[in-house]
């Protein structure tokens, strides 16, 4: 049996039929330009970043970038943004465990797994001079969101009653950010003299940590077995 197939006349003068084909291509090329963009200021700087620079290596005039993105900010914006919603999204599944002390240890997990993952946005996002303030703006939305993952984990000890007296929440979270920055940072750029992994080296500063912070139990044993 054979099935006619109705034919489809295109106006050409009808721009509105190839809206899908165009969509992927202003898609395709947004990707490319932020590709670029990335590998500029990991190779150069942030300083380095120009409108003509990206446009020379992604292979459009720079007439062409400002019909994907309004300026240089908005492509490190989107750079930025991008980088720290991997990170939350991360964290967001770690926090999901219920006891405050193991999902510290959770948080640190996801921490360093996505900075192995993802070590180029890592250093770009947090070890690339210049780039967070100009590429946030001061509105970090998922960064402020991914800090509170770990500020949460401390406010539930203290809710918990498991924290000695004093202690300040806001520093401690700091304080775990720090570790966990630190440790990633170390192993990124001088990976030679951290020969431990990562996890290792987290499991040792956490447990020092927590026996510092944590309200002796009735056992005197304050942290559970890993």
């Amino acid at each position: 049996m054979v099935h006619k197939l109705n034919a489809v006349h295109v106006n050409p003068g009808d721009h509105r039929l190839p809206s899908a084909p165009r969509t992927r291509r202003k898609e395709d090329a947004r990707a490319r330009i932020l590709e670029e963009a990335r590998r500029i200021v990991l190779e150069n700087g942030f300083e380095a970043l120009t409108m003509r620079r990206i446009a020379e290596a992604a292979g459009y005039s720079a007439a062409a970038l400002y019909l994907h993105f309004e300026n240089r900010d908005a492509i490190a914006r989107e750079l930025g943004e991008s980088g720290m919603q991997g990170l939350l999204a991360a964290l967001t599944e770690a926090a999901a465990a219920e006891d405050p002390v193991e999902r510290l240890r959770a948080l640190a997990l996801a921490y360093v797994g996505f900075a192995r993952i993802e070590p180029e946005t890592y250093r770009l996002i947090f070890m690339e001079p210049g780039f967070a303030a100009s590429a946030l703006g001061g509105k970090d939305e998922a960064g402020a969101a991914a800090f509170q993952l770990l500020a949460g984990a401390f406010e539930a000890l203290g809710n918990a009653g498991r924290l000695r007296p004093g202690q300040d929440l806001g520093g401690l979270a700091l304080t775990f950010w720090i570790l966990l920055h630190g440790t990633v940072s170390l192993k990124l750029t001088c990976s030679a003299f951290l020969s431990p992994p990562e996890e290792d080296l987290l499991a040792t500063a956490l447990d020092s940590l927590l026996n510092g912070i944590l309200a002796p139990e009735p056992t005197g044993l304050n942290l559970p077995e890993r």
